[in-house]
């Protein structure tokens, strides 16, 4: 598996529903391996990934702004908050990006399950991973000042 195509599996899954969603074309701004456990967003979804040989981990870390902009196209609701429907909705957000990505991933010839996604939120908050999980981090911008970022990583069990 080459990095190149964890990137471009990453980017069809990113422009797809987030651009579905905000009718906005994200923008890769950069692309790096991760090694803290810092430098997150407002809401920070996690998805463990699991093969028969692999396991590792899919982050999704949100401008919350991003979340509210969704629910307002989606839903029709408005909100400034960090609450419930927030957290609901950074859920289903994440899960549809994880599931294009692993749809895409499957053209390697592997198939990864998802768990169901946990979820945090507040400033400078943290997730730890095991270090033996390299992870590579892509910063999307949405708007001129809304990022994402999306942290990958896998490793043989």
């Amino acid at each position: 598996m080459q990095a190149s195509s964890v990137s471009e599996y990453i980017k069809k899954a990113v422009e797809e529903v987030v651009g579905t969603y905000l009718s906005k074309k994200p923008i890769l701004k950069d692309t790096k391996v991760k090694r803290e456990n810092t430098g997150l967003k407002d809401i920070s979804v996690v998805i463990g990934l699991a093969s028969e040989k692999l396991e590792g981990v899919f982050i999704v870390s949100y401008d919350k702004r991003i979340i509210f902009d969704f629910m307002k196209n989606v839903l029709g609701e408005e909100t400034n908050e960090i609450n419930k429907d927030v957290i609901d909705a950074s859920g289903e957000l994440t899960n549809q990006i994880c599931g294009v990505f692993r749809r895409e991933f499957e053209k390697t010839g592997i198939t990864l399950q998802g768990s169901t996604p946990s979820i945090v939120t507040g400033e400078n908050h943290k997730i730890e991973i095991p270090s033996k999980i390299p992870r590579m981090v892509f910063l999307y911008q949405v708007d001129e000042n809304k990022d994402l970022m999306i942290e990958f990583g896998l490793i043989k069990k």
